[in-house]
């Protein structure tokens, strides 16, 4: 199935216009502002959400991932697991978390020593001991 609507970026990348397309059924365009754009997205995250909730999350080994690499980030108690939650700002979805279980946690700390391990140590001043 082909895309039936198209979005594009303003030149002073302040508004997103959504144009329908050719076989979509509609005519025109819409102009959104950063946060219809921003409600937009968690509209339509809650209704993929809401259609996939009863099939088991898929595989994310081999899986490509598009890291983020310039965000907030904190770390938190999660209440109902008693686990904890890691939260970022995602530049595309807006702020997203991960509640993890007590014994998930664990295992994130315990991957997360191991690649500390493997991190090749930093030359020069920056790694000299006071």
């Amino acid at each position: 199935m082909s895309a039936r609507m198209q979005v594009g970026l303003s030149d002073d990348r302040r508004t997103a216009t959504l144009t329908f397309l050719d076989g979509s059924g509609l005519d025109g365009t819409i102009a959104l502002s950063l946060d219809q754009m921003t409600q937009l997205i968690a509209s339509l995250g809650a209704v993929r959400a809401a259609m996939v909730e009863r099939d088991p999350p898929p595989p994310i080994e081999g899986v490509p991932v598009a890291p983020v690499f310039r965000t907030n980030w904190a770390v938190q108690p999660e209440a109902l697991t008693e686990g904890s939650l890691i939260a970022f700002q995602h530049p595309a979805y807006g702020p997203v978390g991960l509640a993890l279980r007590p014994a998930d946690a664990r295992r994130v700390v315990q991957a997360l020593t191991r690649h500390q391990g493997m991190v090749h140590p930093r030359r020069g001043p920056a790694s000299k001991p006071n």
